[in-house]
């Protein structure tokens, strides 16, 4: 893995430590900071005009992943606006969504992934961003990569937190042949690897990535795809190690040598261990952006809007990434980064290897038939 002794300077015995104590995955983020976090947060807390604490209220209530803010950061908005930040963790997008869905909830933020966006603005789950409150944010900052996508046109209702793929991790001094393509990866996993192979108990990355392996599209809902889909994984479940998101802990230790990832566990492995290997799948797969919303019953609605326009701003943004190792849309952000993280190869992988990648979409979020089958393949003997 290109870049990795760079990566491995990253206060490592420290964020080592957190990482085998946390088993971080995908949905359990790192929980260490980064090269230069103190300095980038120290200089986050000091945006242009400060807002007023008594028009903001003293509250926040922000609905997000596990240990994807920096607490610095975090703090520098109590500091510079009286507004302390409430923050809840939720495992999954579904149960952030069922939060808000049952009404009530107090949540005023919350960062649900891509793919549920759109259901989220069909039943107005959300609101349309006020970008007038939002002075300082600056729209062509952003990588446009990330923006106006299919799920959001124009972010009306999202504004990109951080972004990531779904590859294939590997320990190479098992793994004797370069594992590139989702075709290769489940090729092996149920022969030359029988019994050392993972994938995710997550049906967009599982289900969508042997969908690609096939030659179909990561978000398809045909049956007669689906049908083949399911019969293949099927087939695989009972030479795998495990059906299970917390796939570093077999990693590291190589009770298994072959795994499908995201992109922290690739961050995460490949610093400390030197065999380690991360890739993005060259025949397709998913690429996913975790995003900023404001709940449409949002009690603190103007302490939200604070927050956003804080947050977005590159020094607060790059700081954040100093911390969770998930690469950034915001430009300016990115260039603010430490050079371990900017050019490490897992975090910011180059723009040819995305090309083939796609978004998860609604219907794959909320297909019943898919989820019934991935149902149906976890339970099969």
């Amino acid at each position: 893995m290109n870049g990795r002794d760079r990566v491995a300077r990253l206060d490592a015995a420290a964020i080592t430590r957190l990482a085998i104590e946390h088993r971080i995955s995908r949905r359990h983020f790192l929980a260490g900071t980064g090269a230069g976090l103190g300095a980038l947060a120290l200089a986050a807390c000091a945006p242009g005009a400060k807002p007023s604490g008594a028009a903001l209220g003293d509250t926040l209530n922000l609905a997000t992943w596990p240990n994807y803010h920096s607490q610095e950061v975090l703090d520098g908005f109590k500091t510079l606006t009286g507004v302390a930040i409430n923050v809840g963790v939720y495992g999954s997008t579904e149960e952030m969504e069922a939060k808000i869905r049952a009404g009530n909830s107090g949540i005023d933020v919350v960062v649900p992934s891509n793919y549920a966006i759109e259901g989220w603005v069909a039943d107005k789950l959300i609101e349309p961003i006020d970008y007038a409150q939002m002075a300082d944010f600056v729209k062509a900052d952003w990588n446009a990569a990330f923006m106006d996508q299919a799920f959001d046109p124009g972010n009306k209702y999202s504004i990109p937190k951080n972004w990531g793929t779904t590859g294939i991790a590997y320990r190479s001094s098992k793994v004797t042949e370069d594992v590139t393509t989702w075709k290769q990866f489940f090729e092996v996993a149920g022969t030359t690897y029988a019994g050392k192979s993972v994938i995710v108990d997550h049906q967009i990355s599982s289900f969508g990535s042997a969908a690609v392996a096939m030659g179909y599209s990561l978000n398809t809902i045909d049956p007669i795809e689906m049908a083949a889909v399911e019969a293949m994984l099927t087939a695989l479940k009972p030479k795998l190690y495990a059906i299970s998101s917390d796939v570093q802990p077999p990693l590291r230790a190589l009770d298994s040598w072959l795994t499908i990832a995201w992109t922290g566990d690739g961050v995460q492995v490949g610093r400390d261990t030197a065999d380690a290997r991360y890739v993005v799948a060259a025949d397709g797969g998913e690429l996913w952006i975790d995003s900023y919303t404001v709940a449409a019953d949002a009690p603190h609605k103007a302490a939200a809007y604070a927050f956003l326009n804080y947050i977005t701003q590159p020094k607060q943004a790059a700081a954040e990434t100093e911390f969770c190792l998930f690469p950034h849309a915001n430009d300016k952000a990115t260039a603010l980064l430490s050079a371990e993280v900017r050019d490490n190869p897992v975090i910011y992988p180059s723009a040819e290897s995305l090309v083939n990648l796609e978004y998860a979409v609604n219907a794959t979020y909320n297909s019943a038939a898919r989820a019934e089958a991935w149902a149906r393949i976890k339970a099969s003997a």
